[in-house]
C-alpha cells in the first residue's frame, strides 16, 4: 500500500492558482484515470482530501478559491489532459461531449489515518482530526466508488473526528441527491462529537440525499449534542423526498452507536440513534443489516427513539435485519411508543417495512415491542434457513442499484446470520467482520472466534463455551487466552475473571475451547469473549444478557432416529421431551473430541432438532441440547448439561 502524501508534501511545490496546469514537456504526465471510466483515481490521503475543493468531480476550478484549488492540483500534480478522461456524455445531456469530461472519483486502494503506523491517529499523523467533505449547500455532488481487487472492496482505517462545532459529522458530511458512494468499507472509525448544536452524524455520511452502495462500517460514535440530532452507525441523516428517495443499499454497520443529550439542553428532546441510520425520512433501505451496540443516554426529561436498524423511521425497510444489543436510560423509555426497539426506535405512520427483522436474544428487545414493528425472531430463526426460504423468502431479486441482484444475500453458513455478498462483499470477509467486532479497539484480525453453545438465551449456572481456530498466518500471533468480558449496554465492557485452567503460554498458535459459568452478579449483563494478537484484539458478539437462573424439564434427551451409531449423511433427531410443542423447539448440536464429562475440542455445528453429519464429523462424537418456549413464552434447556445419551463415533457408511 502506498503511503499517503503528508501536508507538507502536498504544499512544498504550488502551483499559480488557476486551472490545472500545462503537460510537463520533461516529465510523462499522469493519467488519473487509468481506466477510462471518467472517475478520478484517488490512491492516497491528499487526494482523498483534495475531493472536498472539487465536489462535483469534474476537475475545473468553478468557483473554488485559488488557494484551495492550490491544494488540489498539488495532490493531482502534472495531469494528462483532462486528467486523462475520455470524451463522453457524462453530463447527459443531449449532446456528447467532445472535451475530456470527468464526473467522480474512484478509490484505488486501502487507505489509513494512522498515517505514521504506532497504532494511534493524533498530532504526529497527517490528517489527525478529520474534516467532513461537504456541508450545508456545498455538498458532495458526484461519485466516490471504490475499484475491487479480487472482488473486494477498498477499505479506509481509522478515520478519525473530535468535534464540537461541525453539524455534519463523518467522512463525507453532506450529500445531494446526485451523490453515488459504493463498494467503500470504513475500519474502525473513531468519531467523538460533543456540541450543544443539532448535528447529523455517521461513519460515512452525516447528512446523505444521495445513494450508499454495498458499503460498510466498523468502530465506535460517541455522541453528545442538542435537539434535533441524529446518530447512525454508517449515516445520521438519510434525507430523502418523496419523489427522489435517499438509498442505502447491500450495506452494513458494525460500529457502536452512543447517543446523550449536551448539558447545555434546557427543553425537551428526544434521543435518536440507529445501529445503521439515525433517521430514515423518505429513504430506502435494501438488504442492509447493523451489529454493533446502540445506546441512547438521557438524564432529564428525554424522549428516545433508539433502534438496532433504524432510530427513527419515516421510510422504507427492505430484507434487513439486525442483532444489535439495544439500550435507553432516557426518562420517557416507556409507554406509548416506547421509543426503544430491536429493528426501529420509532415508525411514522408513513413507514413502511417488509420482511426485515431484529433478534430478540443478542438485542434484549422483547419481540412483541416496538411501535408498529415487525415480529422480532430468536437467534435460532435467524440462523437456521441455509438458502432464501421461510422467512427469507423474499430476500433475493432484490433492485439494487437500479438492477435486480438475484442473490444479493448468502445463506449457506449454519449457526450464522445472512451475510452481504453484492458488490465488493465477500462471504469469507464478511463472514470474519460478523466475529470480530471492532469497538473501541482495533482489530483488524481475521479469525474464525465463535460461540459453541448456550447463547440461545444465556442463564446464570449455563456453562458458556467459545471456540478459539486462529485464521491461517496468525496462529503465529496468539498472544494470550480467552478473556470474558460483561457489558450493560454492550458498549462499556468490564473485564472478568479468565478461565482458570488457561495457560497463554501453552495456547500460543493453538486453537481451543473456553469456559464461562454466569453467576447472579452478571444478571441483566452482557457477555463476551476477547482473545489478543501481538497487534490488536478480537471479540466474539456479545451474548444476549443473561437471565436468572429458571427450572428445566428433567426428562432425559434422547434421539428418534439416526444414531445407532450415527453416520455420515444419515439425519440424526432430537426427541423433545413430553409435553413440548416442537415448533417452539430448537437444538445445538455439538461436535467433540471426547465423551468425557469434560470433553475437549466442542465446536458448534447445528441449530435445529435434526443435525446430518458429514464428512468432517468422522472420528469425533455429537451431543445435543434442546431449549424450547414455556408456557410464559420464556425459552429454557430441557436438560442440564449434556445428554445422557452417549452418541457413538461418526462411520461413514460402507459401500454396498
Amino acid at each position: 500500500m502506498l503511503l499517503p502524501s503528508t501536508a507538507a508534501e502536498a504544499q512544498s511545490s504550488t502551483p499559480p492558482p488557476g486551472p490545472l496546469p500545462p503537460l510537463n514537456a520533461t516529465a510523462t504526465p499522469t493519467d488519473y484515470d487509468s481506466d477510462d471510466d471518467g472517475l478520478i483515481d484517488i490512491n492516497n490521503l491528499a487526494q482523498l482530501n483534495a475531493v472536498r475543493y472539487d465536489l462535483n468531480g469534474d476537475a475545473k476550478q468553478d468557483t473554488v478559491s485559488a488557494t484551495d484549488w492550490a491544494i488540489y492540483t498539488a495532490a493531482f500534480s502534472n495531469p494528462a489532459a483532462g486528467m486523462g478522461c475520455k470524451p463522453d456524455d457524462h453530463d447527459d445531456d443531449a449532446t456528447t461531449d467532445t472535451q475530456p469530461t470527468c464526473k467522480g472519483y474512484e478509490l484505488m486502494r486501502d487507505l489509513d489515518f494512522d498515517t505514521d503506523g504506532d497504532g494511534d491517529v493524533d498530532s504526529s499523523d497527517t490528517y489527525p482530526n478529520w474534516t467532513p467533505i461537504g456541508a450545508g449547500a456545498s455538498s458532495f455532488d458526484s461519485t466516490l466508488e471504490g475499484s475491487l481487487t479480487g472482488g473486494v472492496m477498498p477499505k479506509i482505517s481509522n478515520l478519525t473526528i473530535n468535534s464540537s462545532s461541525s453539524t455534519e459529522v463523518g467522512l463525507f458530511g453532506t450529500t445531494s441527491a446526485d451523490a453515488r458512494i459504493k463498494n467503500v468499507g470504513l475500519v474502525d472509525v473513531n468519531l467523538r462529537v460533543n456540541s450543544s448544536s443539532s448535528a447529523n452524524i455517521g461513519a460515512l455520511v452525516g447528512n446523505n440525499a444521495g445513494e450508499v452502495i454495498a458499503c460498510y462500517s466498523t468502530g465506535a460514535i460517541d455522541a453528545t449534542a442538542g435537539a434535533g440530532s441524529y446518530a447512525g452507525g454508517l449515516v445520521g441523516y438519510n434525507r430523502g423526498t418523496t419523489t427522489d428517495p435517499a438509498t442505502i443499499a447491500a450495506s452494513f454497520s458494525r460500529a457502536t452507536v452512543s447517543m446523550s443529550i449536551h448539558a447545555a439542553a434546557t427543553t425537551r428532546m428526544d434521543i435518536i440513534a440507529g445501529g445503521l441510520v439515525g433517521h430514515n425520512s423518505n429513504g430506502t433501505l435494501t438488504a442492509t443489516y447493523a451489529a454493533g451496540a446502540v445506546r441512547g443516554k438521557g438524564d432529564r426529561d428525554s424522549g428516545s427513539r433508539v433502534g438496532g436498524l433504524v432510530g427513527d423511521n419515516a421510510g422504507t425497510i427492505i430484507a434487513s435485519y439486525s442483532i444489535a444489543p439495544v439500550t435507553s436510560s432516557a426518562s420517557i423509555a416507556t409507554g406509548s411508543p416506547p421509543g426503544v426497539g430491536g429493528l426501529t426506535g420509532h415508525n411514522d405512520s408513513s413507514a413502511t417495512i417488509t420482511a426485515s427483522y431484529w433478534d430478540y436474544i443478542t438485542s434484549d428487545i422483547p419481540d412483541d415491542s416496538g411501535d408498529a414493528m415487525p415480529e422480532g425472531k430468536s437467534t435460532h430463526d435467524l440462523m437456521s434457513p441455509t438458502s432464501a426460504t421461510g422467512i427469507y423468502v423474499g430476500w433475493k431479486n432484490l433492485t439494487i442499484d437500479g438492477a435486480v441482484a438475484p442473490a444479493p444475500w448468502d445463506f449457506s453458513r449454519a449457526n450464522q446470520h445472512p451475510q452481504l455478498t453484492y458488490g465488493g462483499h465477500t462471504t469469507d470477509s464478511s463472514a470474519r467482520q460478523t466475529q470480530t467486532s471492532q469497538y473501541f479497539q482495533p482489530s483488524n484480525i481475521h479469525s474464525n472466534f465463535s460461540y459453541s453453545q448456550n447463547t440461545v438465551l444465556p442463564k446464570v449456572g449455563m456453562t458458556l463455551r467459545t471456540i478459539r481456530w486462529p485464521y491461517k498466518s496468525l496462529r503465529s500471533r496468539v498472544r494470550g487466552g480467552i478473556m470474558w468480558e460483561s457489558s450493560p449496554d454492550g458498549i462499556d465492557w468490564t473485564t472478568l475473571t479468565p478461565w482458570p485452567s488457561e495457560n497463554p503460554a501453552a495456547l500460543r498458535g493453538a486453537g481451543g475451547t473456553y469456559q464461562f459459568v454466569p453467576r447472579d452478579e452478571h444478571v441483566g449483563k452482557y457477555i463476551r469473549a476477547r482473545t489478543s494478537y501481538t497487534f490488536g484484539y478480537a471479540y466474539t458478539r456479545a451474548i444476549g444478557k443473561i437471565h436468572a437462573a429458571g427450572p428445566g424439564v428433567t426428562a432425559d434427551l434422547g434421539f428418534t432416529s439416526g444414531n445407532a451409531p450415527p453416520r455420515v449423511g444419515a439425519s440424526i433427531t432430537a426427541a423433545v421431551p413430553s409435553g413440548v410443542d416442537r415448533t417452539n423447539a430448537t437444538g445445538l448440536w455439538q461436535r467433540c473430541d471426547d465423551n468425557t464429562a469434560t470433553p475437549q475440542g466442542c465446536e458448534l455445528v447445528g441449530s435445529l432438532l435434526s443435525y446430518t453429519p458429514g464428512a468432517t464429523d468422522l472420528g469425533h462424537h455429537l451431543r445435543a441440547y434442546i431449549y424450547y418456549k414455556n408456557s410464559s413464552g420464556n425459552w429454557v434447556r430441557a436438560s442440564t448439561g449434556f445428554t445422557t445419551q452417549e452418541v457413538a463415533d461418526v462411520q461413514r457408511t460402507p459401500w454396498r
